[in-house]
């Protein structure tokens, strides 16, 4: 064999080699990845049906009372029970863990508004987590924008069905204006107006669509954020996963309602280190 043919032959194997290497570098990232993509998209939210729990929440059911569904919101300690009532003007007690929906049957509803008691965490600087919190404190925590990031599911549990919402919108919104809206089944204009609204002035904006036909859930606990005197509802909301739809994170932004946000807590802060300095 020449020398040339012999120089040619080894340049082939080595270029063999290198693609085959190539070859077996991209198929392990390939395996890494698809392995990424099952563990952190696919597992991201994972639904844990509440039939169990909603049967034994029947037992102690009351007169004025009964367990409708179960609702859980990712990130909260917020995974209770959810009432209906039965007798019209009954109060609950803010001693228990639930929530409590004006739609007073078990049937899944189109808008869902799910509500509880904020006792514990009603200021400007929200706490994120304390053991005393057995109520709705914790939803709170969607004013942090780092939070909003990594927690974006709230799941319902109805009639024997398990649902998942993709939240779109964090709100405040004056509670003379949530009363406006209507306490049982919703027209198409007043949901059509009411999702306009959380999306106009929503703290967030989530790269989340919301069409016409969508499927609502709004969880709602009273606050005291801001200090003017006004009582406000905080609504964070979301709408029905789609078929096929994948379970995964998605983005969110901050915008320029938020910037009213962080001016409250900041001038919060700066009180208390006045107070403190006093």
């Amino acid at each position: 064999m020449s020398g040339r043919k012999k120089k040619l032959t080894e340049e082939t194997k080595n270029s063999s080699i290198s693609l085959i290497t190539i070859l077996i570098v991209l198929m392990i990232l390939m395996g890494v990845f698809l392995v990424w993509k099952m563990v952190y998209e696919e597992d991201y939210y994972s639904i844990e049906s509440r039939d169990q729990k909603i049967a034994e929440s029947r037992n102690h059911d009351g007169r004025d009372y009964e367990t409708i569904g179960w609702v859980r919101v990712q990130g909260t300690n917020i995974d209770y029970p959810l009432y209906g009532v039965i007798q019209e003007g009954y109060e609950y007690p803010v001693v228990d863990s639930y929530l409590w929906s004006l739609n007073m049957d078990r049937e899944f509803h189109d808008m869902m508004l799910v509500y509880g008691h904020n006792v514990m965490n009603l200021g400007p600087n929200p706490i994120r987590h304390s053991n005393s919190f057995i109520r709705m404190e914790e939803l709170m925590n969607f004013v942090y924008f780092d939070f909003a990031q990594n927690n974006e599911y709230i799941q319902l549990t109805i009639n024997g069905e398990d649902y998942l919402y993709k939240i779109f919108a964090v709100n405040f919104m004056k509670v003379d204006d949530l009363e406006e809206y209507p306490e049982g089944d919703w027209s198409p204009n007043d949901k059509k107006g009411y999702v306009k609204r959380l999306l106009e002035e929503s703290i967030y904006d989530y790269d989340v669509e919301v069409l016409d036909d969508e499927k609502i859930i709004s969880v709602v606990t009273c606050s005291r954020f801001f200090t003017d005197g006004t009582n406000y509802d905080f609504i964070v909301s979301g709408r029905l996963v789609r078929p096929k739809e994948e379970v995964k994170q998605y983005s969110v932004y901050r915008n320029k309602n938020y910037e009213l946000i962080a001016e409250v807590m900041k001038g919060a802060e700066e009180d208390e280190e006045s107070t403190e300095n006093a």
